[in-house]
């Protein structure tokens, strides 16, 4: 299939429901004329389930959506750039259809842009969805889709060394690799080594950098722990946190990030 910015054939794509998007393309074209509240409702409702969306019209959607967020209604062009970054940030977990997403890289660099541009307006812990809307959009679907909650954040993951189980702690209860245990909890715990910001590159060191702009002291904190080392407790060995989390969690990225991962600018 072949979609562009003129012709989509809805009636070869499918909502939630198992539906023909025939549907969708009609509320969409009636929300560039006309837009309502109940008609955006009846969008999100045929194509997202439980803050994801898994269904081939969803991404179809993404021309339309991108030209409703730059130069739609003034009052929903927030909810369409919105919608456009739920749909976007679930191509971590759905690969069935990214040929309609690769197709339309266009709409994905102007959500890019104005995700970008929409951060400055956001401070606190109120940055890190607008940050991982950005994010989105440029590619980088599996930071765009991971918690950054680091008052209280948790990982999970198998040591690169020796496979045991570890769970990795970012927050208020410390920065540390365990071994999680069901009856002692956390034992074997190694600090995280983390990295200094000035040694932080590619995608981490925007990332960081974007936080400290925004205020979010807490965020700009934890990513030098995610994106420093950890150790096991179990064989001694060391690696790269955020590298091997990316490794082990996430398949090949669905599509071509628009930043390289060398640029520190995204």
């Amino acid at each position: 299939m072949v979609l562009d910015r003129r012709v989509i054939d809805w009636r070869s794509v499918q909502d939630v429901h198992g539906d023909s998007g025939v549907v969708i393309g009609r509320l969409l074209d009636r929300l560039g004329r006309q837009p309502t509240a109940a008609a955006w409702d009846e969008v999100e409702r045929r194509l997202i389930v439980e803050a994801e969306c898994c269904c081939s019209a969803g991404f179809a959607t993404l021309p339309q959506l991108s030209r409703l967020a730059h130069s739609g209604a003034n009052e929903f062009r927030e909810r369409a750039l919105q919608l456009a970054a739920v749909i976007v940030r679930t191509l971590h977990r759905y690969h069935r259809h990214d040929d309609l997403v690769r197709t339309n890289p266009q709409s994905l660099a102007v959500l890019h842009s104005l995700a970008r541009a929409r951060l400055a307006t956001y401070t606190g812990p109120a940055l890190v969805q607008q940050l991982q809307d950005a994010l989105a959009f440029a590619g980088y679907t599996f930071w765009a889709s991971i918690s950054l909650d680091f008052t209280d954040e948790h990982y999970h993951l198998n040591c690169p060394h020796c496979t045991t189980r570890l769970a990795i702690v970012i927050g208020d209860y410390g920065h540390y690799s365990a071994i999680r245990d069901h009856n002692d909890g956390d034992i074997s715990r190694r600090p995280l080594d983390p990295i200094t910001a000035q040694d932080l590159t590619g995608i981490g060191r925007w990332m960081h950098d974007t936080a400290v702009a925004g205020g979010d002291t807490t965020l700009a904190y934890g990513l030098t722990s995610l994106f420093g080392r950890a150790s096991c407790g179990m064989c001694g060995s060391t690696f790269n946190l955020a590298d091997w989390l990316e490794a082990e969690n996430s398949t090949d990225q669905p599509i071509d990030p628009i930043v390289p991962r060398t640029d520190r600018s995204t």
